[in-house]
Formats: structure tokens, C-alpha cells, sequence
């Protein structure tokens, strides 16, 4: 009997389907322990914790977290027992971890993520409850609640020297938390000016306003109900214009990031999008965002590979630019310094790397046999290939068999439509998958007429 083979390999290149997809469609089901490179699905590499062990470091979620500025790196730990959140300079190198303040709750209440506006020299940052800066005539870092040029605020940026916030939320002119506000460049200042050049303006959505970021030349403004693009003008006057762009808004505080080109956010129907300069794009994976459900979604950027880690603390997707898988470590913080990439927490899970086609029936709903498995998979321990096929109760997770030295696993199931599966006991930073191969024949012919039609790429 005539021997086919089905080649998925266009899978392993992109990773999780996006959407709901037909039969036949060369995307992952389930992926866990790798990430999408170019041309093949590759090892997600660890990454590690720089951070000397003698710091306390609580982990809360969505806490602790890393800023990294032009000359500051800021640590924030919220230590649950003491109740407070201890705010850390990080020397370059990571050797030296020195206290800059504990935000009591006691005294000054529960603070959100805090968010820094890097000038280089000059940083302010602040919580909602408590506003942190260093001053450069005394060269020291001080401490604030209230000021008569600075509402409390939760959010801000640094947008080309003038600093642009939102979420205000101390008694400043008629804002709350669903306004932005700005400055002139060069002043911190947002005291509204006459001209507007300093002024402010509430979310066009009227939703509560997230976060404020650069992107390029503009600031994307993101809230509970929708996304703005904030475009300084010079005509007729010196002010900010707004640009509706997304009517979907974050689904929490901390579910965007990215850097200057590009940003991701989880969006509060769940659907993950893109944001540039030429708009919103909805990238889709709303089935696996709906498995973030242990706590608030926090994105992190490592912008060495430009991937962005997707978590809730306990489950974590990995967007590469080219396809999105999970992985086994979830991070509150990502970032990079002196040429290497960092992570907190480390802790990986003890979970064995697999990976899980989506359905195929070869474009026919006649019975198939399959006969065996071939995988490149290559430097891995006890490595084994595994098919899934569906049956009138639902889908039969087949027994797993071993992948020999030639990459073969010889694995015998019949029915109509089959899910591909490989997983292994452990696999190594270099480990690489481009292709997988299962080998079938046509065991009903019913639906047959004549001459076999080719089957899938016409092999």
C-alpha cells in the first residue's frame, strides 16, 4: 500500500496558532520549553538573577521589579511581611545594592508598580503614594507626597525632555485618574499654562489611565477603556494633541510594554496586540491569555532577542518576533545590562519540554494509519514522539514511543484526524527543531474515486 508523509515544519517556525484555525494549519497546539527563532523552533535559554543573594528578596507578584535608566538601575521589592516596598539603586554591575527608601503602608498606603521617567541625570519615579527623585544640587534622592508644580500621579515618562503623566491622583485643577497631564520640555512643572504648552487632558475614552510610554514620536497613552497616541504640536500653539486609535482597553496595570518601535499589550478582551507608530494590530492568542488567570497579566521586554514574556506569575508566553510558545520561567522583571540579559525571579519549572501540533486529516476524512515519526530534534535526553487521534468521545492521547539515534520513532494509530507530539526529559541551550515528519497510508479508500489525490505539497 502506497506510503504518504505529511511534513509540518512551517509549525515549529511560528509557534501557537493565533486563533481558532482549520484542520491542516501548520500551527502548535501546545508548546512549552522553547521559543520561535529563525526558520526552526529553538531552546528557550534561561535566564539568571544577578542580584547578591544577601538582599531579601520577596517575591509578590507582580513584584519585585527592575527600571533600568541611562544612569540608574532602581530595584523595587514589596516585602509582604513588613508590608512595605524597599526601592533599591543597583550598581551596573549588580555588585552593590544600596536602600533608597521603604514605602511604608502604614504610613503612606499601598503603592501600584512604580514607574520612572529617565532624564539621565535626573529620575523621578512614583507609586501613587509616594514620589521619588534625585536632586542634583544636593545629590541625594528625596522623597515627596504633595507639591504645588507635581500632583501625585501613577504614571509617567519622559517624552524627548518633557515629562507626561496620567492618573492623577491628588486635587490638581479639575484631573483625576482618568486625565493626562505634561510639561514643558526642560521643567518640571505642570502647572496648566495659559497657551496650553503645559496643560492637561482627560483619557477620550474616559477610562483610567494605566501607563504613559514613548513610542518614537509620539507617547501611547493606555487605560482601562481604550489606547491614545499623544502628539506634541507647535501649530497653531505649542500643545498636545490626542489620537483615538483603540477602543479596547488594558486589562490591568502592567499588561503592556516594549521599547521605542514597538509595544505588546493584553488587551481586557484578552486578544494580545501590537502597537507602532502606524497604529494598533491584534496579534490574536486570546485562548492562551485566558489561561493567565493566578493574577494580574505583567509584560516584560528583553530587547537582546526582542522577545516579551506574558505572565501571571505561575504560567508564562514567550512572543518572539516570530511566533509565540510558553516557557518555564515567569518573571516580574526583565532587562539588560552590559551586554547580558537578566531575569527575576530565576526559578524554572520542573516540567519536561514538549510540543503538540494542531489537528491534521490530510485533507481527507477517510481512516489513516500512521507508521512512524522522524524529528532533526537533536541534542536532548530521552526524546520520544507521541500522536493524539480523535474518536467519537473526543480526542485519545496516545501512548509515547522512543525516537532512535536516526530520529525515527515507530508509533502505530489509525483514525481520521491526528495531533503530532514530541517531548523530552530535558533539552539543552542549543537544541533546535525544524521539522517533523509522520509517515501514513490510506487504510479506508471509501471516499476514493479513481486516481489518489496528491497529498499534502504534492509529494
Amino acid at each position: 500500500m502506497r506510503e504518504y508523509e505529511l511534513i509540518i515544519d512551517e509549525a515549529l517556525r511560528k509557534g501557537l496558532s493565533p486563533d481558532k484555525i482549520p484542520n491542516n494549519a501548520q500551527f502548535l497546539f501546545e508548546c512549552l520549553g522553547f521559543r520561535c527563532g529563525i526558520g526552526r523552533l529553538e531552546s528557550h535559554v534561561p535566564l539568571t538573577n544577578p542580584i547578591p543573594v544577601t538582599i531579601d528578596m520577596y517575591y509578590s507578584w507582580p513584584f519585585p521589579q527592575f527600571l533600568v535608566g541611562e544612569e540608574f538601575h532602581i530595584m523595587v521589592v514589596r516585602d509582604t511581611v513588613n508590608q512595605e516596598d524597599d526601592v533599591y539603586l543597583v550598581s551596573e554591575d549588580h555588585a552593590t545594592v544600596t536602600p533608597i527608601f521603604q514605602v511604608d503602608e502604614l504610613t503612606f498606603g499601598k503603592g501600584t508598580l512604580m514607574e520612572m521617567a529617565d532624564f539621565g541625570e535626573y529620575v523621578f519615579m512614583t507609586n501613587g503614594v509616594l514620589m521619588i527623585y534625585w536632586d542634583l544640587t544636593l545629590g541625594a534622592w528625596q522623597v515627596m507626597t504633595s507639591s504645588t508644580l507635581i500632583p501625585m500621579m501613577r504614571t509617567i515618562c519622559n517624552f524627548k525632555g518633557m515629562a507626561v503623566g496620567g492618573c492623577v491622583l491628588s486635587p490638581w485643577y479639575d484631573c483625576d485618574e482618568t486625565f493626562f497631564i505634561w510639561t514643558r520640555p526642560g521643567y518640571m512643572d505642570f502647572t496648566p499654562s495659559q497657551e496650553n504648552e503645559t496643560g492637561y487632558r482627560r483619557c477620550p475614552y474616559g477610562g483610567e489611565v494605566y501607563h504613559v510610554r514613548r513610542l518614537g514620536d509620539l507617547v501611547v497613552g493606555y487605560s482601562s477603556k481604550g489606547v491614545t497616541f499623544l502628539i506634541s504640536s507647535s501649530e497653531p500653539t505649542p500643545t498636545m494633541g490626542f489620537f483615538e486609535v483603540c477602543d479596547i482597553g488594558l486589562i490591568n496595570r502592567g499588561a503592556m510594554n516594549g521599547s521605542l518601535n514597538r509595544h505588546i499589550f493584553v488587551g481586557e478582551d484578552y486578544i494580545v496586540r501590537e502597537v507602532t507608530k502606524e497604529g494598533v494590530k491584534e496579534l490574536g492568542y486570546q485562548y492562551y491569555m485566558e489561561k493567565l488567570t493566578n493574577g494580574d497579566i505583567i509584560v516584560t521586554y528583553n530587547p537582546h532577542k526582542k522577545d516579551f514574556y506574558i505572565s501571571d506569575g505561575t504560567k508564562t508566553f514567550l512572543l518572539s518576533p516570530f511566533g509565540m510558545t510558553e516557557v518555564l520561567q515567569h518573571p516580574s522583571a526583565v532587562w539588560r545590562s552590559n551586554g547580558s540579559s537578566y531575569i527575576i525571579p530565576e526559578v524554572i519549572d520542573s516540567r519536561s519540554p514538549f510540543i503538540c501540533t494542531e489537528p491534521f486529516d490530510m485533507g481527507y476524512r477517510g481512516q489513516k494509519t500512521i507508521s512512524s515519526i522522524e524529528t532533526d530534534a537533536h541534542i536532548t535526553l530521552d526524546p520520544e514522539a507521541g500522536v493524539d487521534y480523535s474518536s467519537l468521545a473526543g480526542w485519545v492521547i496516545e501512548h509515547y514511543k522512543p525516537i532512535n539515534n536516526e530520529g525515527v520513532a515507530a508509533i502505530t494509530v489509525s483514525g481520521d484526524t491526528f495531533r503530532f507530539r514530541l517531548r523530552f526529559e530535558e533539552i539543552y541551550n542549543d537544541t533546535s527543531i525544524s521539522y517533523l515528519k509522520a509517515r501514513y497510508k490510506m487504510t479506508d479508500l471509501r471516499g476514493i474515486r479513481g486516481v489518489y489525490a496528491p497529498p499534502l505539497r504534492g509529494q
